[in-house]
């Protein structure tokens, strides 16, 4: 007869986070595309840097980001972005920027607005980063608006 003060635990399979994984590329994209805007490159200790990880696991990012076809990567010599890297690096970037301006203007501070915006931007539906991009441009061209919902507060 088995222990009877041993329990049966059923462990399942682990399967890889999609969306997990989808942040992590696009992240690591929309700080190469900024390094490489600022700088003119990426080196693997800026990214570990910025990211705050070590830079072991960044070059391995960086090679699955080259199995992937999203960058040009040979180590030690530095990377490129491919032109789908760049575009989903873009893409990123502007759904960053656009969430950041939005909870800017609802008054947000800053740091949490950043902070937010970071978490957010990996989240949100396409429709939805298009109707905060709206706002955003409305509350932009009328100052005025902007104001009166200010003085409620």
């Amino acid at each position: 007869m088995g222990n009877p003060t041993k329990t049966n635990t059923l462990v399942l399979p682990s399967r890889p986070n999609i969306a997990s994984d989808l942040t992590r590329v696009e992240d690591y994209l929309e700080v190469v595309y900024d390094l490489m805007q600022k700088k003119g490159y990426a080196r693997s200790v800026d990214i570990a840097d910025l990211l705050g990880v070590k830079p072991a696991s960044v070059t391995v990012m960086l090679q699955r980001l080259h199995a992937k076809g999203f960058i040009v990567y040979e180590r030690y010599r530095g990377l490129t972005l491919t032109s789908s890297g760049e575009r989903l690096a873009r893409s990123a970037q502007q759904r960053h920027l656009t969430i950041l301006r939005f909870l800017q203007i609802l008054g947000m501070e800053e740091k949490i607005a950043k902070e937010d915006a970071e978490g957010i931007e990996h989240h949100v539906h396409k429709a939805t980063i298009n109707r905060f991009s709206h706002f955003v441009d409305f509350a932009l061209k009328h100052p005025s608006w902007l104001q009166a919902m200010e003085k409620k507060d």
